[in-house]
This record gives C-alpha cells, structure tokens and sequence, in this order.
C-alpha cells in the first residue's frame, strides 16, 4: 500500500477501532523511517498523537514537530504547531496550547493559507468561549464556518473540509445559543442533520442532539432540555465523558425544583473533576448548587468539601485564566467562601492552628488585592493625565478641534467642527509627490484624492454613522475597497475598523472634555452618539485605545471638575 491508502485507513479507524488504529500508526511510522522519509513520518507521528492516550501523545506532539522541521516545510510545520496546541486543548493546558496555536497562525499567514489559517482561527475561538468571550468567538465561527462551507467539497491530500465545516457549525450553534441567537440556529440545526444524513456522519448526530438540548435549557424549556441532552448521551459512541449533557440535565431539574435529582448530576461532574483534576469554568455553577443544597440539608462535611474543592477551582482559574476569573459569575466570591470554611471548620474541628492559617490567608489574600487595587488606580490615573493633555482627536498630527459655542437648549454633538491643519493640495514637487507615492502600485494622485475624501469625512464627523463600512466608503469615494484599505492603514497607520473605531472615541473625548453635559450621559447613550452600536463595542474599543474603561474615563473628569472649580 502507498501512504495515501494507509492514511485512507487510519482515519476510518479513529472511531470505530482505535486499538487496530494503533497497530496501523506504529507500521506507519516504522515503514517512514525505513525510506528515511520525514513527511510521512511528521504524518505517522501526528496520528499517533491522536490514538495514543496522556500522556504518551505528548511525546508523539513534539517528534512530529520535530520531523516536520527537518523537512523544512512551513506548511507540514505551520500543521504540526497547530496539532501540538490541539493536544494541549484537549487536555486542558489552554495557556501553552494558545501559545502553539499563535505560532500555527502566524505561519499560515505569512503562507497565506486559507485552509490552515481557518483551521487556527477556529481553535482560536474555542480558547475565547473557555474565556467565556462567546461575542467574540461567534464572529470567528462565523467566518470559518462560511470557509469552510464554500469549500466543502474541494479535495487536497491532508486538508479536511468536512469536519472542519461541521464542527464549525456544531460550535456556531453553541455559541449562538450562549448568545442569545436562537433564531438562526433553526436552519442551521436543519443543515446540520441534512449532512451528517447525506455524508454518513452518524457518530457526530448526538452532539447536535445535544445543541437542541442546550438550546432548549436556554429558551427555558426545561423538559425538552432533559429529553434531547438524555437522547444525546444514550447515543454517544466514544470515550468522553460529556459533561455539558450532565451539567444541563442538572440544571434543568434544578429549574424544575426537582433538586435531589439534579444534585446526582452535579455529583457526577464532582466524581469526573476528581479523577482527571480538570474542569471547564462553565461548570463552575455544579459547584455552588452542591453547596446551597448541602447547607439547605445540614450535611456539613459534604458543603465543607464542595467549598474546598470551590477554592481550589477558583485558584487556579485565577492563577492560569486571570481574563476568564473577572468574568465568572460566582455566587460565592472568595471572601464569602472563607467565612463559609470558617465557621464549618470551626464547628467540625475547633482548633485554633486552623482559624489563624485562614486569618493568615485572608490578611494576605487582602494585602495582595489592596496593592494590585492602588497599583491600577495609579495606572488609571496616568491614563487619564495622558487623555486629558491629548490636544486633537485626529492621529496624532498638529490638529486643532474647533467647538462653537450655542445655547445649551440648541446644543447638538454633531455640530463639533474638527479641521486639521494639514491641507492636502496637488503635488507641487518631487517631496510631495513622494508623500504620496508610498504604495507601489498606487497613482499618487488617486492617492491625494481619497487623502482628501478621508479628511472631509472626518471633518463633517460622518464616521458617527453606525452603518458605516469600508464597502460604503469605498463607493462613497468612487474606488475598490483593496485601495481604500491600503491608504487607510499606510497614511493612517491603522486597518480600517481601528480607523473608523479611535476617530469615534476621540470624537466623544472631545466631547466629554468640552461640554460637562455629556458627562451626566450614560455608555449607552455616548455609544450611540459615537455611531458604535452597542454599549459593549463602545466600552471594549475605548479600553482598548486608552487602557481603561470610559465609566472610569467619566468619574476622573467629574473629579477633575469639582478640585478645579
């Protein structure tokens, strides 16, 4: 047999056989490494990365990295990054599996390949809804799941569209459900069932049982909820334990005051996290339902060991997903669950050793949380000072921002007149035509005339239109968005959603600094003024460009207000 055929059998073997799988792997790698070939073997040794369990597939992550270095083909390597990250995911080892994951992307970019870069993008997202960032993670589904879509039925040896496109959508479902977009997620459950019928995916049918599951929990259903999550598990035919469908199941008894059934299930998550030791934050809730009803029933020792176990969770979240930590929504922050060990260990043992180490702990815990506390409060305010000196809005250059003065009841934001400085007339010399010839490729003169456009748009504060898009700039100034997209981020040094995003906040800086009215706004309100269509894509942007939130931004300036008046 040739390569491709043995391959062809060790993928039909994942499922159904993985012990046979196994036999397949170990001939592959030794008939590689008789004809010296360190592509196939990079391939040999990536399966087995795959069939062998932790943690002798780690082993086999770092010798396909190291064949595919020898071969000294940035794709095989681009591939065996992003297979070691993937490895690491599965176990759990998010921070070092990000981390290989990147290294995957950059590769894929600078190879400019579609195929691996949505491949990344696609782990990229599953990183972001571990963080809890399913905002975020759905706009990359989204893209990687019409990729993938599009060329589902292309054919290239090692590149699989079929199950990229159907995870994809199995994730965009989920991910839509977290966010509330239940609607499009009827016809896409509906083509999800359409192929897994036409391409012979069966194994995968349950795991979208399991999304109608999850999706009817959210829509409050909880009895649907039971029943599709139930279906899903019986049907199940692989070696994970699936607790999304036990958590859910919980859950919903939970809902349904059925709570003596529902704390088997979060029993049963309990049971998983002792023997592996790991366990997604989604489930962190199982936890703090043990707790209340153990406390509700007075069975003291198991509420002890449920809060134990709490702590240590959220140690080490903390520890290894300080973004994920803020956004827990815990019902038992760490304060409370130390008064909660407290007393409990208090009427179990009363040993003084015990109560002076949780005294201890907490006089540290409150010590390292005050200085982090002042240390942000002196970044915040250097951020702020640095705001507030900022003499323009528009990239950096000598600007100056004009407000007309008119009585309060005819004030209207719009009416800021901004105008830089800098004039672009026609080239007089070779130094101006120069200015304007940095893209090759680019008629300088095009180039002068959306220079122009761009700073009459910026002028009349059109980019306060929510709707504005690079596709309606570019036919707005008669050109292709390629070229508009080029002159934006050489002569203003930024792609275009930065562009349109920091003249928005700088507009409502300006505002905030110039009129005190603005300042009794709330985010919303100034979102919307700004032309960004929600608060949180306000909050995120303005964050991102200054480093600290606008609610801070507004208290700082009410403060700065009442010292100097």
């Amino acid at each position: 047999m040739d390569n491709e055929e043995i391959e062809k059998i060790i993928d039909s073997l994942y499922y159904s056989n993985p012990d046979e799988g196994i036999k397949i792997v170990k001939f592959y790698i030794k008939k590689s490494k008789k004809e010296n070939s360190n592509e196939s073997l990079y391939i040999a040794y990536r399966y087995a990365s795959k069939f062998y369990p932790v943690p002798i597939n780690f082993k086999y992550t770092d010798s396909a990295l190291i064949a595919s270095k020898r071969t000294e083909n940035k794709t095989l390597i681009t591939d065996a990054y992003l297979n070691k990250g993937v490895i690491l995911m599965d176990e759990s080892l998010y921070q070092k599996a990000l981390d290989n994951i990147l290294i995957a992307n950059k590769y894929s970019l600078e190879l400019n390949d579609n195929y691996i870069i949505n491949k990344t993008t696609y782990f990229i997202a599953q990183n972001k809804i571990y963080l809890g960032l399913h905002e975020d993670a759905n706009k990359e589904l989204v893209n990687c799941y019409n990729y993938f879509k599009v060329n589902l039925n292309k054919k290239v040896l090692n590149e699989d569209y079929k199950t990229y496109y159907i995870f994809s959508l199995m994730s965009l479902i989920d991910s839509n459900t977290r966010i509330g977009k239940h609607q499009e997620n009827i016809s896409l459950l509906e083509e999800a069932y359409d192929f897994i019928y036409k391409n012979n995916f069966e194994h995968l049918k349950p795991y979208f049982i399991s999304s109608e599951g999850t999706e009817a929990f959210y829509n409050a259903n909880y009895n649907l909820a039971i029943k599709k999550l139930s279906e899903a598990i019986r049907l199940y035919n692989d070696q994970w334990p699936h607790l999304n469908d036990i958590f859910y199941i919980g859950l919903s008894n939970w809902k349904l005051g059925k709570r003596d059934v529902a704390v088997k299930y979060f029993e049963e998550i309990d049971k998983e996290y002792d023997k592996s030791k790991k366990l997604n934050p989604e489930f962190r809730p199982a936890y703090e339902l043990l707790i209340k009803y153990n406390d509700s029933i007075g069975n003291r020792d198991k509420q002890l060991k449920y809060i134990n176990t709490l702590m240590s969770l959220d140690k080490n979240y903390e520890k290894n997903y300080k973004y994920l930590f803020s956004k827990i929504n815990k019902e038992y922050d760490t304060h409370k669950l130390i008064n909660e060990k407290n007393k409990i260990e208090s009427s179990l043992k009363n040993q003084r050793t015990i109560i002076s180490s949780i005294l201890l702990i907490t006089i540290l815990a409150s010590l390292f949380y005050w200085n982090r506390y002042n240390s942000l409060q002196k970044k915040y305010k250097e951020k702020f000072e640095e705001i507030i000196s900022q003499k323009n809005i528009l990239e950096k250059i000598e600007t100056l921002a004009e407000v007309e003065s008119k009585q309060e009841d005819d004030l209207n934001p719009k009416t800021l007149n901004i105008t830089d400085k800098i004039k672009i007339t026609a080239p007089k010399n070779s130094s101006e035509l120069e200015f304007y010839n940095k893209i090759p490729g680019l008629n300088p003169i095009l180039v002068q005339n959306i220079l122009q456009q761009l700073e009459k748009f910026e002028e009349e504060l059109r980019f306060t239109d929510n709707q504005m898009s690079l596709r309606l700039l570019s036919e707005e100034f008669n050109t292709n968005i390629p070229y508009l997209s080029k002159i934006i981020n050489v002569y203003k040094g930024k792609n275009f959603n930065y562009y349109i995003n920091d003249l928005r906040i700088d507009y409502i800086i300006e505002l905030l600094k110039n009129d005190a009215t603005y300042l009794n706004y709330d985010i919303k309100n100034l979102a919307s003024l700004a032309g960004f269509t929600n608060a949180v894509n306000f909050s995120d942007n303005f964050q991102r460009k200054f480093e600290i939130k606008p609610s801070y931004f507004i208290k700082m300036m009410k403060e700065n207000i009442k010292t100097h008046s």
